[in-house]
Parts: C-alpha cells; structure tokens; sequence
C-alpha cells in the first residue's frame, strides 16, 4: 500500500521460499479485502485472499483461493464485493469470495480473455466488463524438395492445423508420424498424428500451462517432452501409443527442452540449475543428471548421427549455433544465425530457418562443402518449430496464420 498523501508505503503480504512473488493485485470495492496472485513458479500461481483492517493493514494469513492447476491470473472484483472474475486456461473465469464454491468459466463470453476490467454503469446498476481477447493461430506448413538440400520448386502448403495454436513438431523416426504440442483441446498438450493431420491422437492429459517440445526415441517407441503440469517446466517421458507419463526430473529450477541421445541411453535437456541455461545429460530411464555444456547459455541440445558431438543454441530468439565436441574441447560456430527452435540436424547437414531485410527463408547447411543452399523463401510470420523426414525430401515448420489483440466490451454483464 502507498499513501498518495504522504507516499508512505506499508507491505502487505511477506511472501518466502518456495514462492516467488505476490503480484496481479485487486482491491475490493470496500477496501476491505485484496486478492492477488501468489506466484510459485515463473508461470503460475495460485490467487489468495487476504482480509484488512480498517487501517488498510493485514488482519491474517492469505487464504488459498484456486489451484495451481487452474493457472490464474488477473483478478478483478464484481461491484458487490462478493465475487471476483479472472482469467485461466484462455477463457474468463468467475468465483464467489468466503464461500466454498468452485470456480467456473463464464459462458458466451471470455474465450481468449485476460485481464478483465469491471465498472458500473452511472445508473448504478449495469455492469460493464472489458478484457484484452489475445489469441495466435500457427500451424504447420509443409515444405517439398526433389533432394536432401534442394530448392523447393513448389510455394510451401498446410500440413496440419486447427483453430488454435501449434508448435514444436517433430517427425518419429520413420517419417510416418508427427508429433506437436496443440491447444485445440483447451490446454497445451502433445498429440501425434499423420504428417496430413489425419489421425490425430492426444497423448497427454497434463491440464499444464504448457507442454512442450516432444521428441521421439530412436526406435520410435517413447515420446519425451518438457511440462510444467506439477510446478517448474521439468521432463517427461510417454509411451508413443499413449499411456501414464513418467516424470524424470524434480529438481526446482527449470528442466525443459528433452532430446534422446542416437542409441537411446540418454536423453539431453536445457536446465538453469547453475542460475542460466545450460545443457545437461541423465539417463534416459532417469537418474542423476550431469552438466554437459561449459559456462555459458545453451539450449535445443541435439547430438550428432555418430555420436561424437553435440549441437546446441543460445537461449536467444536469434542466436550461433554451436557444435561441442563429446570427447573434450572448445565449442565451435557451426552457423552464425538461426532462430530459436527452428533448425534441424540430419546426418551431413542442418536445415534452419534465417530472417534476412524482413524475409523468413529456409536454408540447408551443407557440413561437408560448408555452404548453405536457399531452400525455399517467404515463409511467413514464423513460430517454433522445424522438422523433416529422415532423407530430408519433407520439412514441416510453424506458421502464424493469424492473430488478434483486441480490446471487446460486455454491456449489462452479470
């Protein structure tokens, strides 16, 4: 609180370890209580209640108002003082303050909504509510080539898509299969389908704020992927015809990013257990994890076909990318330029995707001749993710097809 009289501030709340942050706050109508979002990780919370005194100072503990699971935020208090509104899971949410009531979602209204802002009318009985509808639609586009590396002859089409966002695809083994995050069921979720988008299966119900960055074992059999459905982003493994996930890391910092080693032993991820990303290594059935890369940003760890080395990028938008050998030594600039999520090693090369005076293209790296060939240009506005088949002949990368930010207002709301 700040006295706007004298600029006084007086704490309110004293959040400690393992939270992170008390923020997002709301007072209500009669200053008598406050809402706000006690943030545990990075990307969630869970919003709490904390009653004043009529000196504006803390009369208890904050009380627990909605699960972690639910991942809310920006609460606003309904005129009356008795029911808050705020956003969770891409839509609008309502629920009653002092009672033991569960959430629910508002209905015909809020879908994409954050932010909600509530005044009443000056006749003092409507209501009106204004939010920020934000939503992007990206999808997969297919790119063909005649040969590993080729320029494209033909303009890049739609692979895979639905009204809501995809990203981070990725091909199993045999090219036959792809598997994406997707939010087309309400949450972030890794599915698998055909590379035409037909038979599409979820394979996850984590109900997390993400799921993320799936990738296949060699012999095609485990999915592994990153997930913040149990607090901070750390790894999974599914089987690839579906089932139960196993979690393999539990260690409070963020683990993300999965990548299984060539013969299946390992899996690599990206973790700031240091303090800032760096690449580490653990077995793939689990265990102790063991730092991979020296000290200095990594992440998108992928080792090469024979094993020898391991391919990397800075945890930048636009960033090198690196090549380390496994036996010991200096890292080495294997590109100048890529962007984040949007590369692709094969055995003699690496597909990548470079923004260049405004225009997206796709680019083959040649390892053995050191130069790269224009691929195909004008891809749009593009997101993470890219993937090809294993002869290179197919890539798959994300799209933004579209995307709204706008500001809607609700007459009369109730």
């Amino acid at each position: 609180m700040v006295s706007v009289e004298t600029g006084e501030k007086r704490r309110l709340t004293n959040p400690k370890p393992p939270v992170l942050a008390d923020t997002s706050p709301a007072i209500s109508p009669d200053g008598g209580s406050l809402v706000f979002l006690r943030r545990t990780t990075w990307g969630a919370g869970e919003l709490h209640l904390l009653r004043l005194r009529p000196g504006l100072t803390a009369a208890n503990e904050p009380e627990r108002l909605t699960a972690v699971e639910l991942r809310s935020d920006f609460p606003a208090w309904m005129p009356d003082g008795k029911e808050i509104i705020f956003s969770a899971k891409h839509n609008l949410w309502r629920m009653a303050v002092g009672g033991k009531k569960a959430p629910t979602r508002i209905p015909y209204v809020g879908e994409d909504g954050m932010a909600p802002a509530i005044a009443r009318n000056e006749n003092g009985k409507s209501v009106r509510l204004v939010y920020a509808r934000s939503f992007w639609d990206g999808n997969f586009w297919r790119i063909e080539t005649p040969a590993l590396g080729s320029p494209s002859v033909t303009a890049p089409v739609t692979a895979i898509s639905s009204t809501k966002e995809e990203y981070h695809c990725v091909f199993s083994p045999d090219g036959r299969k792809v598997a994406f995050t997707s939010i087309r069921s309400g949450d972030a979720e890794i599915w698998v389908s055909d590379p035409d988008g037909s038979n599409a299966i979820q394979l996850t119900q984590t109900h997390a704020l993400d799921t993320n960055c799936p990738y296949w074992s060699p012999d095609g059999q485990l999915i592994t992927f990153s997930s913040n459905g149990e607090g901070e982003f750390d790894v999974y493994v599914v089987p690839a015809t579906g089932g139960k996930p196993r979690r393999l890391t539990s260690h409070p910092s963020i683990d993300i990013a999965p990548k299984f080693s060539r013969d299946g032993k390992w899996i690599y991820f990206s973790s700031m257990r240091t303090g800032d990303y760096r690449v580490w290594k653990m077995p793939a059935t689990g265990g102790d994890a063991v730092q991979v890369t020296p000290n200095q940003g990594a992440g998108g760890a992928v080792e090469s076909f024979d094993g020898n080395s391991i391919y990397y990028h800075s945890p930048l938008i636009v960033s090198p990318l690196w090549r380390l050998p496994k036996s010991g030594g200096e890292p080495v600039k294997a590109l100048d330029s890529v962007l984040w999520f949007n590369w692709w090693l094969l055995k003699d090369g690496v597909y990548y995707i470079d923004a260049v005076a405004g225009e997206t293209r796709l680019e083959y790296a040649d390892f053995v001749t050191g130069k790269s060939t224009i691929v195909a240009r004008n891809l749009g506005e593009v997101s993470s993710g890219l993937t090809a088949t294993p002869d290179g002949k197919t890539i798959l990368y994300t799209r933004v097809d579209s995307s709204t930010d706008d500001l809607m207002l609700v007459e009369n709301f109730r």
